[in-house]
């Protein structure tokens, strides 16, 4: 049910960014950028952010429930997977490892000629400049993840979601990295004379699309997971509210 949830949420605002976007029927950059899947701040972007952070919290709450039965570094372990997926739920809508390459770039321009390994890896890379310090971080992240899963997701047979997952990821960074190649105009040059797009925004912002769809399709993936693990250790797993008052003991009104 949650699948069919997300997946046809996510129809919905594909469907919503081409009438608003690319038709543009109302002809009104405020109305576009509610519905642009491309840019941050926008309706697509918020539900793709608290997609991720309700992954997150499943997982928190996978790890809080098992504490009884691993131990207390798996633990903190689970614990530490759950606020990494929060936090990529807040970085994806304020934009911050956007920002700090910005920041980081501009720290590095004010040191050209230093003799300074990272200055000069900086410099050399071609696409965008946060490609340089995050993606090493997110990919050891997922890595790492992966690792820790291998045995639980595999006894479990959902480690196909998890491969999935992080796959969709992978390919949507890797188009973000190839839209920050210099010679990417000449490829959307390519692509619109090929298939005899009138516009240049078909092409760039179908990019974007492709990159985002694949980006919340793959988060989907991860959430069904680690939702199925998280029914399978619940084990009729029940919340009971109390009330902590006496019965005997009220106050008059």
């Amino acid at each position: 049910m949650v699948f069919i949830f997300c997946v046809t949420a996510q129809a919905f605002l594909i469907i919503c960014d081409y009438i608003f976007n690319y038709l543009d029927l109302f002809n009104d950059l405020e109305m576009r950028r509610i519905w642009n899947i491309a840019r941050e701040k926008s309706i697509p972007t918020w539900f793709s952010a608290m997609q991720t952070q309700a992954l997150g919290i499943t997982v928190l709450f996978t790890g809080i429930i098992q504490r009884g039965r691993i131990s207390h570094l798996k633990t903190i372990i689970w614990i530490l997977i759950g606020m990494f997926f929060f936090w990529i739920g807040i970085d994806d809508f304020a934009e911050i490892h956007e920002r700090l390459g910005s920041v980081l770039k501009r720290l590095v321009e004010n040191r050209v000629g230093e003799n300074s390994p990272f200055v000069g890896l900086f410099l050399k890379n071609p696409s965008y400049n946060w490609h340089t310090f995050m993606t090493p971080i997110f990919a050891l992240c997922g890595l790492g993840i992966t690792v820790f899963l291998w045995t639980a997701f595999r006894q479990t047979k959902l480690f196909f979601y998890l491969f999935l997952g992080f796959g969709c990821w992978i390919v949507a960074q890797a188009i973000d990295y190839v839209e920050g190649l210099d010679q990417i105009e000449s490829l959307y040059q390519e692509i619109q004379k090929t298939f005899a797009i009138k516009r240049k925004y078909g092409v760039t912002h179908t990019f974007k699309v492709v990159e985002e769809a694949l980006e919340m399709f793959g988060t989907t993936l991860l959430w069904i997971g680690f939702l199925r693990y998280f029914a399978m250790v619940a084990d009729g797993f029940q919340i009971q509210l109390k009330n902590a008052t006496p019965a005997g003991d009220k106050e008059s009104l």
